[in-house]
């Protein structure tokens, strides 16, 4: 199970509960309060908590997140309670309870965007208002299906079936309902956005703990690598370091350009010097170092 993968957190939230539990009895506790104050008040949550085209029209951003929090009725909320427990355990002793935390919410803006989107394009056809925790838990179900392909899984609490067949089943459904849609009062277009979110997180790789920041370094990084290379061979910088102050000492040092194949000169020699530039600077380069450079970058002109 995820449990037992090699990247596995402990995440200690000083509750003694586990994050899992927490989000449900938060659930719980906002599904109280809004019935209370709709019973005693004639006041709802759900008028400014509600998703909406609000979000757009009058700036109400906090409907992306507490749309994800309020249900609207018991079964609804029993059954996404119950999806949470079974998928949001193994999450969580995966990865963390707080990274947990954040892919429910990140999955729920993510089908909450596309809902809204859905809407606008089509307003005679989709509902902009929407509550539930779904879309979240789709992203924890692809997540699960992912990672745990031959996971056997009731579907409809009846017919065991392996997760991936789930996730497909899943994706299928929501995106004919997406495309045809129906009346049954079920953000599919938010499930699918939600499925959608959490397949990508696991294909991005994001799962074996590398962040996004830490990927944009790494981008950052290869691609200046990549301009120091082409700057190196073109000779943009090194045509004004290999002046004649240099000469003297050129006609001491071998020029292994004559001796070696293309191929073989620039695995052998111009590489290693490429790798000193992007680690040390161009600086760092001695006589021989720029001569060679300046033979690569001769070879590069004639081509």
């Amino acid at each position: 199970m995820l449990a037992d993968r090699d990247y596995m957190r402990e995440d200690d939230n000083g509750t003694g509960l586990s994050w899992t539990v927490m989000l449900l009895i938060a659930l719980v506790v906002v599904f109280a309060a809004d019935a209370i104050a709709k019973a005693y008040l004639g006041l709802s949550l759900q008028q400014h908590g509600a998703l909406s085209d609000s979000v757009w029209q009058k700036g109400w951003v906090w409907q992306l997140v507490t749309f994800q929090f309020l249900h609207g009725s018991f079964p609804h909320l029993f059954f996404n309670g119950l999806g949470l427990w079974m998928f949001g355990r193994p999450i969580e002793a995966a990865f963390g309870g707080r990274r947990m935390l954040g892919l429910w919410i990140a999955g729920g803006l993510v089908g909450g965007l596309l809902q809204l989107g859905i809407s606008a394009a089509f307003p005679l056809q989709f509902s902009p208002e929407v509550v539930g925790a779904s879309a979240g838990l789709m992203t924890f179900l692809a997540i699960f299906c992912r990672l745990e392909p031959d996971a056997r899984i009731l579907l409809a609490l009846v017919v065991p079936v392996p997760a991936r067949f789930l996730f497909y089943f899943s994706v299928g459904v929501a995106l004919f309902f997406t495309v045809v849609p129906s009346r049954d009062g079920v953000a599919h277009a938010a499930h699918l956005g939600g499925l959608l979110f959490g397949w990508f997180w696991v294909q991005a790789g994001y799962h074996q703990g590398e962040g996004l920041w830490e990927r944009l370094s790494e981008g950052w990084q290869r691609w200046n690598q990549q301009r120091q290379t082409r700057r190196a061979l073109a000779g943009s910088v090194q045509g004004r370091i290999l002046k004649p102050s240099f000469r003297s000492d050129s006609a001491q040092v071998p020029n292994p350009a004559k001796e070696l194949s293309d191929a073989e000169f620039i695995a052998r020699e111009v590489d290693p010097i490429l790798e000193k530039i992007a680690r040390d600077g161009i600086a760092s380069l001695n006589a021989a170092e720029r001569q060679t450079l300046e033979a690569a970058r001769q070879k590069v002109t004639r081509r």
